[in-house]
């Protein structure tokens, strides 16, 4: 599939030698960009492109955390991914977008037929772990580890059940376990470190808590000890929220033709 890091350079002539991700070659082109190794540009400046958060990628993050370097990194989409990767969400210098919420259309937002859902009550405190890959990058225990402490934690401020969801594959995610049934099953809240489940369980009408940087950390709760005391929202304030998401991601012939570009640029000024 190619390179998962790239550097975005003004002043090469892309080599016919170098194999990229494909994804990060839509958003180059779209950006006016050439592509370089990062071991053929390690002296300079330029911002990396990154695809997913594999071995490759985690290095190149950590890189730019430590030297100040800018870079984007391509994953997928907060929402409107039913059935397929159609958008794909695009950050500069962190995971996720982490606000503040910016003023949109909701143009975006109506293509892909979100409506509103009531927030709802419930008993159950639903867990979602972070990824393995995810905790390395921001140097946290294990899953297990993570998973443990956290209801050790809660145990301090209720006696609510509590249910641990690990993440399934994509296939099980969009099929027979989805986010969706299981925050149907009587979820009083759900807990995550840097998942979009969060995200998702806003749009379920279900409050959320996220333990780490998450693109919905503007919106729920960021500490167990509110387990009880958990913020929740109207239509109004929801939809604003979740236009400003709809600006933050992508489909890959937005990528191509600079629209994406052109919006990181407003988003990051």
């Amino acid at each position: 599939m190619g390179d998962k890091v790239a550097v975005l350079r003004k002043d090469i002539e892309q080599s016919d030698d170098w194999d990229f991700d494909p994804f990060i070659q839509f958003f180059a082109q779209g950006a006016g960009y050439k592509l370089s190794t990062l071991a053929n540009s390690k002296d300079t400046n330029d911002p990396l492109i990154l695809r997913g958060v594999g071995g490759g990628s985690r290095k190149a993050i950590l890189h730019c955390w430590e030297t100040g370097r800018d870079f984007y990194i391509i994953d997928t989409g907060y929402f409107g991914n039913w059935k397929h990767k159609t958008y794909h969400r695009i950050t500069k210098n962190n995971l996720q977008n982490l606000g503040p919420i910016l003023p949109r259309p909701i143009d975006r937002l109506v293509r892909t037929g979100w409506k509103y859902k009531e927030f709802t009550p419930g008993k159950n405190i639903l867990i979602c772990p972070p990824s393995e890959k995810v905790m390395q990058i921001f140097k946290q225990p294990s899953p297990n580890e993570w998973t443990q402490t956290v209801i050790k934690e809660i145990r301090r401020y209720t006696n609510r059940p509590i249910a641990v969801r690990l993440k399934p594959s994509r296939t099980e995610r969009v099929s027979n376990k989805t986010i969706q049934d299981a925050l149907a099953d009587n979820v009083h809240c759900l807990v995550t470190y840097n998942s979009i489940a969060a995200v998702e369980a806003l749009m379920e009408g279900k409050p959320a808590i996220a333990l780490g940087p998450n693109a919905a950390q503007v919106m729920c709760n960021t500490e167990l000890k509110d387990v009880e005391h958990l913020r929740k929202h109207d239509k109004m304030t929801m939809e604003r929220y979740m236009a400003h998401l709809a600006y933050c991601h992508f489909t890959e012939e937005e990528m191509r033709n600079g629209y994406a570009w052109r919006i990181l640029q407003e988003t990051y000024a």
